[in-house]
């Protein structure tokens, strides 16, 4: 079951300003793609789902057996009462549930990545993987498969280890309100561009000093 193919909740939209679009998150929990963090939002949401159709379900009982339809009688009453009872169960059940959705969602909060210091080093790979996305790429799940490959605007594969730690550090980022069936758009972030001009660069081998020509005077030593 999808987030839009359940009744809404009261903490879908602070869900997607964190996470993105809820039908990807579910999507991605079912690939398993998400990490631990997200994949518990993933399930409590999709229980603080379940519970408000619940609500839902009991609150529409008691508004068919309430309408006037039915003769004002002993049994009518007791439908109520217990109708009434069932709503109240239901709805403590979803309180409980959207606490725990609450706070799964500070716990994907405190798991952000920070952006990443301007003066930690990528390895050569992650440098070369960051370069060839610099033009864009598409991260997108094969149909059949499933397997989830990402490719940039000139075809080049990508490793996904490597995608995923450059999105780990803050370098890329990817257009979760698209499904991953479809392709979901990657682009370097304002960190990545800066990764490229020079601030983050791979390691690199010293340069060593030219060698003085044959015959060339010493060169004096500095007294301090």
């Amino acid at each position: 079951m999808t987030a839009r193919e359940s009744p809404a909740t009261a903490l879908d939209a602070a869900i997607e300003r964190v996470v993105g679009d809820l039908t990807v998150l579910h999507h991605d929990h079912l690939s398993g793609l998400l990490p631990p963090e997200r994949a518990a939002l993933a399930a409590a949401h999709r229980d603080l789902a379940t519970a408000e159709g619940a609500v839902a379900y009991h609150r529409n009982a008691l508004m068919r057996l309430s309408s006037g339809s039915y003769p004002v009688d002993a049994p009518l009453l007791d439908r109520l009462r217990r109708t009434v009872h069932d709503l109240a169960q239901a709805t403590a059940a979803r309180d409980r549930l959207q606490e725990g959705v609450a706070a799964a969602l500070e716990e994907v909060k405190a798991a952000a990545p920070a952006a990443a210091p301007a003066d930690e080093e990528l390895t050569p790979r992650d440098f070369a993987a960051l370069l060839s996305l610099a033009g864009g790429g598409t991260m997108r799940e094969h149909l059949l498969t499933h397997r989830v490959s990402v490719r940039t605007v000139q075809g080049r594969l990508i490793e996904l280890p490597a995608f995923q730690r450059l999105e780990a550090q803050g370098l890329v980022t990817r257009d979760t309100s698209r499904a991953l069936t479809v392709g979901q758009p990657v682009t370097l972030t304002d960190t990545g561009r800066t990764a490229l001009l020079g601030t983050r660069r791979p390691p690199a081998m010293a340069t060593p000093a030219p060698a003085r020509p044959a015959g060339a005077w010493p060169t004096p030593a500095r007294h301090h």
